[in-house]
């Protein structure tokens, strides 16, 4: 019986990803695919070459190997708000050095190929542990996942230097006897997973839609003590304008957007919630949100669903897991334990 290779079932998960991605309605983000072109190219060539062991095959999978690190990078920090030339030293010279190694010296590839790999991957996690508040240009909601995704990137990146490594002493020590099995685990395990990772999480905000307004709400925020009054000022000028203006409910909302809506840096917004409130932004936003959604499952029969689109969520899950977090129970359980307190009251002031 034929048996394909198992880099063609990492194509073919590869390929129906470009598709959703092409297919799927709406403003398509041109670094998710551009990331899984150059996924789709590099599993495509490493069979071809694993399979022929032609020159040409090697050369190409050699410089799509190169390419791929900064392609990676760049998906994630183009949603941090660096400047632009700072975007290209980072990820134009690196590879553009190594493939000048690569055309004069080949045989040192393979080590350029690993500090390439184990650079970027040690530079994504470093971005990834500055927390959600580095993403300022992805809504707050993804932000939280976008920053996990970076690292688990980041990861990738330093397992796939490691593999080329363990490839290196295979071909030393085995004539590569194993090295198309490495390839094969490598691609096929983390390939897929990361590209599900970054499709499903960094979308970049360009164009905040209309402004919702409705009726402001003044959430009980909990006030921790702040050591310098500047801080706390600002945080207090932010949760005014939050309010006043009701920008919570926008479910497009990035930290980048409330900056210029506020007139005040996102560094400095950030700082001052991490401060003053102990959270990063998106938790933050998401208090007041579930605030409103609060207010909006006693005095109204909506069902929670329209409640939490009115509240500036976009997804189920999210808004239970946090509403779970602030209440400490489903938007369900609320409701009903609200109305047994208001039957309970109605009883109480009958019977007196």
């Amino acid at each position: 019986m034929p048996s394909l290779p198992f880099p063609v079932f990492t194509l073919f998960v590869l390929l129906i990803l470009l598709a959703k991605v092409c297919l799927q309605p709406g403003e398509k983000s041109r670094g998710v695919m551009y990331f899984i072109i150059g996924c789709t190219l590099l599993v495509m060539m490493s069979a071809l070459r694993w399979a022929f062991d032609a020159v040409l095959f090697r050369q190409l999978q050699s410089l799509l190997a190169i390419l791929f690190p900064p392609l990676v990078w760049r998906c994630f920090t183009d949603l941090t708000g660096q400047k632009r030339g700072w975007h290209i030293s980072t990820s134009v010279i690196p590879p553009i050095l190594a493939l000048l190694v690569n055309l004069a010296r080949p045989d040192a590839t393979d080590a350029v190929l690993v500090l390439l790999y184990l650079g970027y991957g040690i530079a994504l996690l470093r971005t990834a542990l500055l927390g959600a508040d580095a993403f300022i240009l992805t809504r707050l909601s993804d932000s939280p996942t976008t920053s996990v995704m970076a690292f688990a990137a980041g990861c990738f990146l330093c397992f796939s230097s490691l593999t080329d490594i363990a490839i290196a002493y295979d071909f030393s020590q085995y004539h590569g006897r194993h090295a198309p099995v490495l390839v094969a685990i490598s691609q096929g395990l983390l390939l897929p997973f990361i590209c599900l990772a970054i499709l499903f999480t960094g979308r970049k905000i360009t164009s905040p839609p209309p402004h919702i307004a409705v009726e402001a709400t003044e959430p009980e925020v909990e006030e921790p003590e702040a050591e310098d009054p500047e801080v706390h000022t600002l945080c207090q000028e932010l949760e005014n304008a939050l309010t006043t203006r009701t920008l919570f409910l926008d479910p497009d909302l990035s930290l980048q957007g409330l900056a210029r809506k506020t007139g005040i840096p996102a560094r400095q917004i950030s700082r001052a919630i991490n401060r003053v409130r102990g959270c990063n932004v998106s938790q933050w936003i998401n208090g007041f949100r579930i605030q409103h959604a609060q207010r909006l499952l006693v005095q109204s029969g909506a069902p929670v669903t329209q409640i939490m689109l009115e509240a500036g969520f976009s997804t189920k899950s999210n808004f239970n897991r946090e509403f779970t977090r602030v209440s400490g129970m489903s938007p369900g359980d609320y409701r009903r334990a609200a109305a047994d307190n208001a039957a309970s009251d109605l009883k109480t002031d009958l019977s007196s």
